[in-house]
């Protein structure tokens, strides 16, 4: 049993409120540009479960890394999960120094346990939207 699942119990009142207002705002056409847009830029491929495919952040650190060569400079291969978030947590650094504004941002475990797919969506938007403004052609 993984330490997370003893802070997953079912959802009630605000708390399951909030987390269906933040599902109804997700985009799935923007997840398909998105998709378009990651793969493109670095070659590899997400597979048909968004969340599942960017979650050991391997995909993401490559994806900074084209963007701004070196900004992550070692990538965690292992399916460990502490690997797993150190991928991410390098991935979140290299946006803020790429010049991501930190309200765009998102926390590891919006991503890694799927805990506000809605703000990893903005991050990821906002992110391809910087990247336009340095002058990288992009797909959205």
């Amino acid at each position: 049993m993984s330490s997370t699942q003893f802070n997953k119990g079912p959802l009630y009142g605000l708390s399951a409120e909030v987390k269906n207002r933040l599902l109804s705002k997700y985009d799935p056409q923007k997840e398909a540009e998105l998709r378009t847009w990651i793969e493109g830029l670095t070659g590899l491929s997400i597979g048909p479960d968004f969340q599942k495919g960017l979650k050991d952040g391997t995909i993401l650190c490559t994806l900074m890394n084209k963007l701004q060569p070196g900004s992550v400079p070692k990538i965690n291969r292992s399916m460990q999960n502490w690997h797993q978030l150190e991928n991410l947590s390098n991935f979140i650094k290299a946006m803020v120094s790429y010049g991501m504004n930190p309200v765009d941002l998102f926390e590891a475990n919006d991503l890694f346990e799927s805990g506000n797919m809605t703000q990893v969506q903005v991050s990821l938007l906002a992110l391809a939207g910087k990247a336009k403004t340095k002058g990288l052609q992009s797909g959205c």
